[in-house]
């Protein structure tokens, strides 16, 4: 053996109770060097998983409004499924614009509905364009643009065309509209 071992055990002979407190020394040193490295990681682990919780709190405590606008949504949806236009329904699609003639008093001169174009299978909507000509008095004629307007179909106006003409009642105005009605293809 060498000398410096024979001399580490003469020591422990002589005291012992200093080899053991060496050793626990060392074994406590070791067990607390692993055990902050574990801290360490549970407190990394702790910290995700209380910020995941306070995510699903916020998540929780906005359920409610989350389902109320849910169901404003499902009811905005079943509105416009109710009142889409379907491009087969002719006599359907021109009632609509007639009676918005009889709630307005207007002439509707021309109504027709023009031929659209041809739907994709992934549409889930389609246009259906008409065009109108009407006359009337200046008060008439917004009255029905305002009643199209907020109307329950829903449409868009592609173009128009207003245009002064004379007749034994007073001065009318004459609209050439385009509009394109939303439906089912």
């Amino acid at each position: 053996m060498s000398a410096l071992l024979q001399q580490i055990l003469a020591l422990a002979r002589r005291s012992p109770l200093a080899v053991i407190c060496t050793i626990l020394f060392v074994l406590f040193g070791v067990a607390d060097y692993f055990l902050w490295k574990r801290r360490d990681e549970l407190a990394e682990r702790y910290e995700r998983t209380h910020q995941e919780g306070e995510a699903m709190m916020l998540s929780l405590n906005g359920q409610p409004r989350v389902t109320a606008q849910f169901a404003t949504i499902e009811e905005a949806v079943a509105y416009i499924d109710k009142n889409l236009a379907a491009e087969s329904d002719l006599a359907g699609n021109q009632d609509y614009f007639f009676q918005i003639e009889k709630s307005t008093k207007i002439h509707l001169v021309n109504l027709s509905q023009l031929s659209s174009q041809p739907s994709t299978e992934d549409e889930a909507f389609h246009a259906i364009p008409f065009s109108l000509r009407l006359t009337g008095s200046y008060a008439q004629v917004l009255d029905f643009l305002h009643q199209l307007e907020t109307g329950p179909r829903l449409l868009r106006v592609k173009n128009y065309r207003f245009s002064q003409s004379e007749s034994a009642s007073g001065e009318n105005l004459s609209l050439d509209l385009t509009v394109e009605l939303l439906g089912r293809p």
